[in-house]
């Protein structure tokens, strides 16, 4: 799709799927204080998609606005506007996911899968931002986000979790800190785990020796152990799955871990290697409600996600920065996921498609809580 229909042919269709309340948050957010150089909260949004989604300088900015008789500023005074549009765009960003995924109905086993994906400033080599998404697995859509910056880790206990829901997520979350915030909440989880990043015992209460056990699978036979979680004096019983790979698979595994550790200069230890040649990953979910081949498969689906932030990286460019302010860089990153939503919702809804080009009715706004920004 062609990024500027965004703004320019499609705009009155592109409205519709905002909230309702755009002014009021808009005036709420302290974006606008007056209605002065910018008179309305459309012409608002129009400013900051033009500027982040079709990657506009500050100064095209200003003229493409002047040239369509949206405002008449400077590149400075864009500049002042954009910085006071982020509070605002990340209400827009956290009203679209509630409109589209925490109003509707769950059924009895709803379930998510959260992970991140990092953002690097122009000429950074690193992380310098980090973006933490929830996905609704049912529905295929983006339900929740939070921008940190880089010492923002990946963790369970920075989304709220509701009574009943399953959790998916990769080994970054497998810790027994986030594990007990999801089962603590009546949540359930199924997440992959490494051989050192989660403390098991046995139902004794001794240490389970997780590359001991996993050793005595054969090939293509799944392994279910029972086991126990500790933390802060809770006990949480889990059932450890797990399956060994083929020569292939776990071949071609270790070669991407001494590649990486090459790459940086770090010597992979040999427990590393071995526990290379399985998947295995923990459940609280027993096994008359998800069997361990069932509970690996389950699992296979948590790349949902990871293909969603493909395409909102490669639809906008969401992986790079061209801002360094503070607030600019948090307006362009909510803007880029506001434009990549709405390109979204513009190519996959055939059965929304209008012949007059917009919506004649808007779905009500309801109370949600702000997108955190955090850093």
């Amino acid at each position: 799709m062609e990024l500027k229909r965004i703004i320019e042919d499609d705009w009155p269709y592109v409205v519709s799927l905002m909230p309702e309340s755009l002014d009021t948050l808009c005036v709420s957010k302290l974006a606008m204080r007056r209605k002065r150089e910018i008179s309305s909260a459309e012409d608002y949004l129009r400013l900051c998609l033009a500027y982040s989604v079709c990657d506009m300088s500050l100064r095209q900015t200003a003229a493409w606005a002047t040239a369509i008789g949206i405002c008449q500023l400077s590149d400075v005074g864009v500049l002042k506007r954009l910085r006071q549009a982020c509070d605002w765009l990340g209400e827009l960003v956290a009203q679209w996911f509630y409109q589209r995924g925490l109003s509707a109905v769950q059924s009895s086993w709803p379930m998510r899968i959260v992970d991140a994906t990092t953002i690097s400033r122009p000429g950074s080599h690193g992380t310098d931002l980090r973006l933490h998404m929830v996905m609704d697995l049912q529905r295929r859509q983006f339900v929740g986000a939070e921008l940190t910056d880089s010492s923002g880790g990946e963790r369970f206990d920075r989304h709220a979790i509701r009574a009943g829901e399953i959790i998916l997520g990769d080994r970054a979350y497998a810790t027994n800190r986030g594990i007990a915030h999801v089962l603590g909440n009546g949540g359930h989880v199924v997440v992959r785990c490494t051989w050192s990043n989660i403390k098991l015992q046995t139902i004794k209460g001794k240490a389970f020796d997780i590359l001991r056990v996993l050793s005595t699978l054969d090939r293509q036979e799944v392994g279910d152990w029972p086991v126990l979680l500790r933390h802060e004096n809770h006990r949480y019983r889990l059932r450890l799955v797990a399956v060994r790979k083929t020569r292939q698979a776990a071949e071609a595994s270790r070669q991407r871990l001494l590649k990486e550790a090459n790459k940086k200069g770090r010597t992979v230890m040999k427990e590393t290697l071995r526990a290379a040649e399985f998947v295995f990953l923990v459940t609280d979910l027993p096994v008359a409600t998800l069997p361990a081949p069932e509970a690996l498969e389950l699992y296979r689906l948590r790349w949902q996600i990871e293909l969603a932030f493909k395409r909102l990286k490669s639809l906008l460019d969401l992986g790079n920065l061209r801002a360094k302010d503070k607030r600019l860089t948090q307006t362009y990153v909510f803007a880029k996921i506001l434009g990549a939503l709405v390109v979204e919702e513009l190519s996959g809804q055939a059965l929304d498609f209008f012949p007059w080009g917009f919506r004649l009715y808007r779905k009500p706004c309801f109370p949600v809580a702000s997108l955190s920004v955090v850093g």
